[in-house]
């Protein structure tokens, strides 16, 4: 990408409004709380950091909604422009905002309010307001005659304290209105402790008062500045992040309490979606565009889902990472449709998130790490999680959701168990299928077919047998009869020529064989006047790209069995299955064909079902050869070097120890492939067959 643009463009929306001051559980082995401002913020830097090692040119913007509009801030800011002020101003200038804006009051003759700003005002709004005041010296002028002289101080001191020791009587002085001056411009931003009648006289005072109005027109014209999302370079993103995560603790808090200062409001989520569409629309150079909303999605400002329809008509990649504190709720799944027990805020983030196969997805890497995935093929960009580790490991696989890296990362993470051609020679084969002409040899043709796809998962020292090799010795010792051959009585026999296995299946593990990249033998058998209608179907040219539908095929479910065929299952989605045919590229969707489902292939003999047959066909490391095993072994290491030099946060994945249960990070264990040891207990264990945490352990070098 050398002297070009980038066509990426990555936003991150936080929900910053009330109900985020709730704790977030971490489910890391340190047990620290999080709340959810804070782990969502780790979660956007997550992000932005990896997109800056995929496409360094990449922009992002990162929006904040849901600050306190009663008190009169705007609904959303950019939260990296704000921080890029607060930034460059401390740069300038690292002492506190009580001493810059008491600087300011000491030049202008304005010492006896020392007290009042130090006791009384945030050192937040000090900070603002004296940034404000710097930038435009004339409403300093402003601000003076906003505060009492000190003559005038005094004496409401005395009689504040003359109120005060009243109080037992019933006496409340009506000079005290006076006070709420200077009590305006402070008091009414941060509270006091335990207050005497005299202090809850003057308070009530601060609401109608000047100075109370003049600091909240100042922070929030300060913060009108910044409610329009403005996409910047990644890398810009990672490193404001990066400073507001490190000061977001001990003495350097100041810049994230700055921030959350003034949010906890309500939630406008409509309008955070409606500055991230025009955010989008005004770089309409950018293809390649995602948008991650965090939030418990319990908008206020109006149903949001006729702006996520835009951003979806924009093509921009929506997902919605629900947070909880509910650990009760499923942790570390994927849905492919809302659950009636859902709350609004549930399947709002769910209704607006896209929906994507879960083939073209990164949805590979979260299977192998635990989470479950529905078997329809198609999934939303939605998780319910209540954890930070779960916010992070969903997040930081998300770059990938825009096309151009989407195939990149699943060939790089998520067929590590061996699967390195898979994917690429598979889409070859579909393409290009061999015609096997008119004999009746497609139980051949498909059975060779899976094999290969199989046999492509095993690293070997010789040649690995072509499809026209396999298919030619299943001739030899099983030559075609009038109709062909019994599919089991081949794979019995033959499956053993390559140490393979074959396991039947129904739809839903047929499914769950294809989303793990494993090939699936299908049968089938139609009647006479089903396979007319199946054939016309699929030649025609108005209908041969078509799905074909059991509305098309229900008027020839019945009568006498007319012959079977044998076809490889290679995609789903919720809504169709496709096969790879043996009939030659001019036919159907260049040699493939797409059903609504099993029962499209399906017959009724003499009310009797001919059901459609899956077999899934795959290897155990067991019986592999001492070879192939060691081969096995070296590639996976060799590309876990490569992997994690590029993908460094896989090794920040975590992964639980069979044994005593605890969580360490996946970097900490040691062993290989075949055996991993627990960095807390030493327990020594056999990582489950086709687990990314298996490949990640023989991590090429990084442990034992």
């Amino acid at each position: 990408m050398a002297n070009q643009e980038s066509s990426t463009l990555v936003g991150c929306l936080l929900d910053v409004s009330g109900s985020m001051r709730n704790v977030l559980e971490t489910g890391r082995s340190d047990e620290r709380a999080v709340d959810r401002f804070h782990a969502v913020l780790g979660a956007a830097l997550n992000i932005a950091r990896k997109e800056q090692q995929s496409d360094s040119k990449a922009k992002m913007f990162v929006g904040a909604f849901g600050l306190d509009r009663q008190a009169g801030y705007p609904p959303t800011v950019d939260l990296c422009r704000i921080a890029e002020v607060l930034l460059g101003d401390v740069d300038r200038d690292d002492r506190s905002g009580h001493d810059r804006l008491i600087d300011i009051a000491n030049e202008n003759n304005l010492a006896h309010i020392t007290e009042y700003i130090r006791n009384k005002l945030t050192d937040s709004v000090a900070r603002i307001i004296s940034i404000c005041l710097r930038r435009c010296p004339g409403r300093i002028s402003e601000f003076i005659d906003a505060i009492p002289s000190a003559d005038e101080t005094r004496e409401l001191r005395n009689r504040k304290n003359q109120a005060t020791s009243a109080t037992g009587s019933g006496l409340m002085t009506t000079g005290f209105m006076a006070a709420g001056l200077v009590g305006a411009l402070f008091g009414g931003v941060l509270g006091v402790g335990v207050k005497t009648g005299a202090d809850i006289y003057e308070d009530r005072a601060v609401d109608s008062s000047e100075g109370l109005q003049l600091a909240r027109r100042i922070c929030r014209e300060w913060f009108q500045d910044f409610v329009d999302f403005v996409p910047r370079p990644v890398s810009d993103v990672v490193r404001l992040l990066q400073e507001v995560q490190r000061r977001s603790t001990g003495p350097h808090r100041w810049l994230s309490g700055t921030i959350e200062e003034f949010m906890y409001g309500d939630t406008p989520m409509r309008d955070a979606l409606r500055r991230s569409l025009s955010a989008f629309r005004a770089h309409p150079d950018c293809d390649q565009r995602v948008l991650v909303l965090m939030s418990d999605g319990h908008w206020t400002d109006g149903d949001p889902g006729k702006i996520a329809s835009e951003l979806h008509s924009e093509n921009v990649a929506v997902a919605g990472v629900y947070l909880t504190s509910d650990r009760d709720v499923a942790q570390r799944r994927l849905y492919d449709q809302p659950a009636s027990s859902w709350d609004k805020g549930r399947s709002t983030l769910f209704n607006i998130a896209s929906k994507v196969s879960a083939s073209k997805h990164p949805i590979p890497v979260l299977m192998s790490v635990g989470w479950q995935v529905p078997s329809s093929g198609e999934i939303a960009l939605y998780v319910c999680v209540c954890t930070e580790t779960a916010v992070e490991e969903f997040c930081s696989l998300l770059v990938s959701a825009h096309s151009g890296s989407t195939e990149a990362l699943l060939d790089i993470i998520g067929r590590l168990q061996l699967d390195e051609y898979i994917s690429d020679r598979h889409v070859v084969t579909c393409n290009n299928p061999s015609d096997q002409g008119n004999s009746a040899t497609c139980y051949a043709h498909a059975i060779a077919a899976v094999m290969h796809m199989a046999l492509l998962r095993i690293e070997r020292q010789e040649p690995c047998p072509t499809i026209e090799e396999i298919r030619d010795k299943i001739l030899r010792e099983f030559p075609p009869g009038d109709q062909g051959r019994v599919c089991e009585e081949v794979l019995n026999q033959a499956v053993q020529w390559y140490r393979l296995r074959y396991r039947a299946v129904d739809e839903i593990g047929a499914r769950r064989a294809v989303l793990h990249r494993h090939p699936v033998l299908t049968t089938f058998r139609l009647s006479k006047k089903g396979w007319a209608k199946f054939c016309q179907h699929f030649r025609q040219p108005q209908t041969r790209r078509a799905m074909l539908t059991e509305a098309d095929m229900r008027p020839h479910r019945h009568g006498p069995d007319d012959g079977g065929h044998a076809v490889v299952l290679y995609a789903c989605d919720p809504h169709s299955l496709s096969f790879l045919n043996s009939w030659g590229s001019d036919w159907g969707t260049n040699g493939s064909f797409r059903v609504q489902g099993p029962a499209v292939l399906e017959m009724d003999e003499r009310h009797r079902l001919a059901p459609v047959q899956f077999y899934e066909v795959f290897w155990y490391e067991k019986d592999l050869t001492p070879s192939e095993r060691a081969a096995y072994a070296a590639k996976v290491e060799e590309k876990l070097r490569t992997y994690t030099t590029k993908y460094p946060s896989l090794l920040e994945l975590e992964a639980t120890c069979p044994l005593c249960q605890r969580i360490s990070l996946i970097s900490d264990f040691t062993g290989n492939a075949r055996e991993a040891r627990c960095p807390r207990c030493s327990y020594s264990f056999v990582p489950k067959p086709g687990d990314l945490v298996q490949a990640l352990y023989a991590r090429a070098g990084l442990g034992s």
